[in-house]
């Protein structure tokens, strides 16, 4: 990672008054405007990450934000050849110590806005693949909410709109056929993603998949570096007592971040082919797999969807393709039976 080390928090200054100008002409002395809004500020700090394989150009004047890109993205290598996504993040120094509130997110065709208040927002042009980031010094010592709301989700909102088609769902691979595992929060995507890799399966994500548009076979990108965890999962994964609860974020629901490392115990890979999709739906009264609607899965896919106008055909044509492939309902209760069910499905195709 390469970048210059010089760092800067350039403050706001007001324009100058004709009197000030005036004594600056009388006396010969360089004139220094006044820059209210910023819009002289220097991003001297540059790196180049590659969340989920697709490039993103990080340009600052804090090195906090390239760390916390780090601490991010630092795990993922080059897959995609693609036009580098590019975030400006400008720092500011306000004095504060204080967490900024949760983002607000809104979108109208082809910009994004995330705002938090008056000095904490972003906003993204998706048809440039390109977003400009303010915020406080304060908000980028809180590192997880920033890294969270808007280091993140500003390069995946620009992924998302042009390179892949996210899809809400766990991804887990067996003989190298992978199933997304879809449903609701709560259905258990994450527990029972945990639970196959424990058991041998290879682990991809465990509820942020990617399609990739342009690539054959219905190939899915995730993050297969990290699980989160609801605390109650330390009933069903003992070995998770001990670790750290936080609020995911800092400000948001409690969660246990499990690392996984690449080469450890547990087998990952960061893309996989889909074979199948299967819902999930747990405490039911007769364990089954069943056949479930397509219109229904494409729905469900389709709802969370948020594109440029003119992508809506490319976000389609890859749901289509995704939907050729087999779909089931899982009823379950215990993750030993579901893991057997589905290690059936694989080998066996029913």
């Amino acid at each position: 990672m390469k970048q210059t080390e010089r760092e800067e928090h350039t403050p706001a200054k007001d324009l100058l008054t004709i009197e000030q100008m005036k004594e600056a002409w009388l006396r010969s002395k360089p004139v220094e405007f006044g820059d209210p809004v910023l819009v002289h500020t220097q991003l001297p700090l540059r790196a180049t990450f590659f969340p989920l394989g697709f490039p993103v150009s990080v340009a600052t004047n804090a090195k906090a934000v390239l760390d916390a890109a780090h601490a991010s993205w630092r795990c993922f290598a080059r897959r995609f050849d693609t036009v580098p996504i590019r975030l400006q993040v400008t720092v500011v120094e306000d004095g504060s110590r204080t967490c900024p509130p949760i983002p607000v997110c809104r979108m109208r065709d082809h910009i994004v806005t995330n705002i938090a208040d008056g000095d904490n927002f972003a906003v993204s042009d998706l048809s440039k693949l390109s977003a400009t980031i303010w915020v406080t010094a304060a908000a980028v010592r809180h590192r997880d909410y920033f890294r969270y709301f808007f280091l993140e989700s500003t390069a995946m909102a620009c992924i998302s709109a042009s390179y892949a088609t996210a899809i809400h769902a766990a991804c887990v691979a067996l003989d190298d056929e992978a199933i997304l595992l879809c449903g609701e929060s709560g259905a258990g995507k994450t527990t029972l993603s945990y639970a196959c890799a424990r058991a041998g399966w290879t682990y991809v994500t465990d509820d942020g998949s990617y399609l990739v548009h342009g690539e054959t076979g219905r190939l899915v990108a995730g993050n297969c570096h990290q699980v989160r965890f609801r605390p109650s999962a330390e009933a069903l994964f003992p070995h998770l007592h001990g670790h750290e609860v936080m609020q995911r974020a800092g400000v948001g629901k409690p969660s246990i971040e499990l690392p996984i490392d690449a080469g450890g115990a547990i087998r990952t890979s960061a893309t996989a082919m889909v074979r199948y999709m299967v819902f999930l739906k747990r405490n039911v009264d007769r364990e089954e797999l069943m056949p479930f609607p397509r219109e229904v899965g494409r729905m469900y896919l389709w709802q969370r969807v948020h594109c440029m106008p003119y992508e809506t055909g490319r976000h389609l044509e890859a749901m289509d393709a995704l939907l050729d492939v087999k779909i089931f309902e899982l009823r379950y209760n215990t993750l030993e039976w579901a893991i057997a069910r589905l290690t059936q499905l694989v080998r066996e195709g029913r």
